[in-house]
């Protein structure tokens, strides 16, 4: 139940406390991402899946012990054998223009988000430990 109320405050966070720009930024991310359920059918919609599973549970992880802090994009870096795979993939997925259309912009999306991610590790590793958001209202 604890998980579950985790990844509700996570999501709550980010849809009702970001700021305009940050929410529709994540708004998109998740809907690039959640995009593998149309692509289910696909093994590149199951890894995805499959990544971005994990992840969440990560994060939930992470938002229990130490809050909204700026580490927690750094499951993201699970992208990178992801798309790793994917390249090998590339003459399969070239064959599919909806797939190869959305594994494009998968990539582009994914990217932003992991150079914002690598520039809040940052941040994290220089000190802003503190959480930047709350489900609670101060």
């Amino acid at each position: 139940m604890t998980f579950i109320k985790n990844v509700l405050e996570l999501f709550g966070i980010i849809y009702l406390r970001f700021r305009p720009v940050p929410r529709v930024w994540c708004v998109w991310l998740v809907a690039v991402n959640a995009a593998c359920l149309y692509f289910i059918t696909e093994i590149e919609g199951q890894v995805v899946l499959a990544v971005t599973g994990p992840a969440v549970v990560i994060q939930s992880m992470i938002y229990q012990r130490k809050g909204f802090v700026r580490i927690l994009g750094s499951v993201h870096v699970m992208w990178i054998p992801m798309f790793a795979w994917m390249a090998t993939r590339f003459d399969t997925i070239a064959q599919d223009p909806q797939l190869s259309a959305w594994i494009m912009l998968l990539l582009a999306t994914n990217l932003v988000s992991f150079i914002v991610d690598i520039v809040d590790m940052a941040r994290y590793l220089r000190g802003e430990r503190a959480p930047y958001y709350s489900w609670q209202r101060a």
